[in-house]
């Protein structure tokens, strides 16, 4: 079996309403060896919403829509899913008295727009709902399955735990599973990483997925089988062979930051850190676990901009110095230059001061982009991990 997810709700098009159902609702999927193919956003009209759930049918086994279940005249879900499958609705009274007891529960009367909420397409398996108002439904079709759920996150999570899932596994026998690994890596190019795993990319089982956010990488492994003992063998195999052509530049289940705080941890290290930035890359690249490592920290941005040998001075005085003002094991300095080319780009110097001596390192920067330093940061957190590992 194969699904689509359709959320529901103008809302989530405005950007207003973060759309967490989906997210939860494809790890789910995923816990049934069921795949995913596409999840898509519709606004509050039932000619959209038609026709989007007629599109999905004619791609997928399953289609699972969330929202536009409610007493509203926006609330056109119900209609819409009716339309699509050229059915018409039919009231349910059972469904009607659960609504007013649920009501006279809270001590009010139930406002008359509420019968809507009893009324689900012909045929439909209804999936009553003890946490809200808005039953949910299942209708099974010569084309595929559809299954409708009310909106409202914590409604939508009982009714697919308590009913949804049991029906997929018991009935419709979905007993697979799909797991998913991430590893990371960093200290490559998302293209020379893509270039070494391609042939891993275009497998259909096990699949390989990258990521990229500020010079990391996330690496996700699939895999579809019959057993979780299966899957993991599969994912075990593909990460092998990952490990292999990357080297050290995979770290593993590890972020960076974890990696370092880690290893700072394990040797016992101490760590002094030298600012030639106002925004502070080195100390916003760790994480809280490696800066209980952190011993002492001087901020000094240069008044005068620095070309890139006097940048490069500055960073290696200024690890020797926080290295030995706080008498460290590790003093880390970074020190963009301020002369910026006509393109964009400046360079951006480190060093790593330690008892053996002084390393040093450059790189060119597009000082334009919103995310130079934390780029600049994860390149600096990177070369410690080398040192520490090397240590």
């Amino acid at each position: 079996m194969n699904a689509e997810i359709l959320a529901v709700g103008s809302e989530l098009l405005l950007g207003e309403t973060v759309d967490t159902n989906s997210a939860y609702l494809a790890r789910q999927l995923a816990s049934i060896g069921i795949d995913l193919f596409r999840k898509s956003v519709v606004g509050d009209n039932e000619m959209r919403i038609a026709a989007a759930i007629d599109e999905a049918l004619n791609r997928a086994d399953l289609v699972i829509c969330t929202g536009g279940l409610g007493p509203t005249v926006d609330d056109v879900t119900r209609e819409a899913v009716a339309r699509a499958l050229q059915r018409p609705l039919v009231f349910h009274q059972h469904l009607l008295d659960q609504i007013e007891a649920r009501f006279r529960a809270f001590g009010r009367s139930m406002p008359e727009s509420n019968r809507r909420q009893a009324y689900v397409p012909e045929g439909a398996r209804i999936v009553e709902n003890p946490r809200g108002t808005a039953p949910a439904f299942i209708v099974e079709d010569a084309r595929g399955t559809v299954v409708v759920l009310p909106g409202v996150p914590s409604e939508m999570r009982y009714l697919w735990e308590n009913a949804i899932l049991p029906y997929l596994r018991d009935e419709r026998g979905e007993t697979g599973v799909i797991l998913v690994r991430t590893l990371h890596a960093v200290g490559l190019g998302e293209s020379v990483i893509g270039e070494r795993l391609a042939d891993l990319m275009v497998q259909t089982n096990p699949t390989l997925g990258i990521s990229a956010k500020r010079a990391q990488y996330e690496l996700r492994i699939g895999a579809k089988a019959s057993s979780r003992a299966a899957a993991e063998t599969m994912i075990a195999q593909v990460e092998a062979v990952i490990r292999e052509r990357l080297g050290s530049h995979l770290l593993g289940d590890e972020r960076l930051d974890q990696t370092v705080a880690r290893m700072l941890r394990e040797r016992g290290k101490t760590l002094a850190l030298y600012e030639g930035a106002v925004t502070a890359p080195l100390y916003r690249a760790l994480s809280k676990e490696a800066l209980e490592s952190v011993r002492g920290v001087i901020m000094h941005p240069t008044d005068i901009p620095a070309d890139d040998d006097a940048a490069q001075s500055l960073a290696r005085t200024g690890a020797v110095d926080v290295r030995h003002r706080w008498r460290t094991d590790i003093g880390l300095a970074l020190q963009p230059s301020g002369l910026i080319a006509s393109d964009g780009f400046a360079t951006v110097c480190m060093a790593i001061a330690h008892a053996s001596g002084v390393d040093e390192w450059q790189r060119r920067f597009d000082m334009r982009s919103d995310d130079v330093w934390d780029f600049a940061g994860t390149m600096a957190l990177d070369a410690l991990r080398q040192h520490l590992v090397s240590a």
